[in-house]
């Protein structure tokens, strides 16, 4: 079992393998596939699996889209935003973040196309080895991966990453919901838990 980090502009995808196949986790925002897929053997993605719904993560779903055959996948709360976009922008509790989001979105974000999943996510198994968590507060569609030969989580946004350790994000939907989330995470006692946004790692400051 394995997990390779794909850096992109501000934001990571993520490469699980697990013997018998790959699993692709998001696939950052629009104009990121040709990094993703650079590398990639397209026959050995089984799965693409989303973390939650937010642009930086399903951006470029069109765009792999084209090349994998394994099948794309996000928690039933997430299905319209895949296929649509979302029309609500993210909640942002930081004041530098808004003025980034206010200036910044024309350059992050490019139009969007969606896609149709093929199938919803369900807590439990996905395949064996592969675990999917439901760690709703960031957005209500948010998810976790679980990788218990290693020890591993893969939360999204639902954690981020700094220098000095693992925190809360400035971007959620529902903070009660988020810290039972976060809570379900660290029951786990993870080995490594790998952030979409900043540093991965095992320290917890929350």
């Amino acid at each position: 079992m394995e997990v390779q980090e794909i850096n992109l502009r501000f934001v990571k995808s993520f490469i699980i393998d697990y013997g018998r196949g790959q699993i692709l986790v998001d696939a950052g925002t629009p104009g990121s596939g040709e990094k993703i897929l650079r590398g990639l053997n397209p026959e050995k993605i089984q799965y693409v699996v989303f973390t939650h719904s937010h642009p930086d993560h399903i951006g470029g779903a069109h765009e792999v889209r084209e090349v994998l055959k394994g099948k794309f996948a996000i928690d039933p709360q997430g299905v319209a935003y895949l296929s649509q976009g979302r029309v609500r922008e993210p909640v942002l509790h930081s004041p530098l973040l808004k003025v980034i989001f206010t200036f910044g979105k024309p350059f992050f974000f490019k139009k969007f196309q969606g896609v149709e999943p093929d199938m919803t996510l369900k807590e439990g198994e996905l395949v064996e080895g592969v675990e999917v968590l439901r760690t709703p507060g960031h957005t209500n569609d948010s998810v976790s991966i679980y990788l218990p030969a290693i020890n591993a989580v893969i939360v999204g946004d639902t954690l981020q990453g700094t220098k000095k350790g693992l925190k809360y994000p400035s971007i959620y939907e529902d903070f009660q919901q988020l810290e039972k989330s976060v809570e379900k995470i660290k029951s786990l006692r993870p080995s490594h838990v790998y952030v979409s946004h900043g540093k991965s790692g095992k320290d917890f400051l929350v």
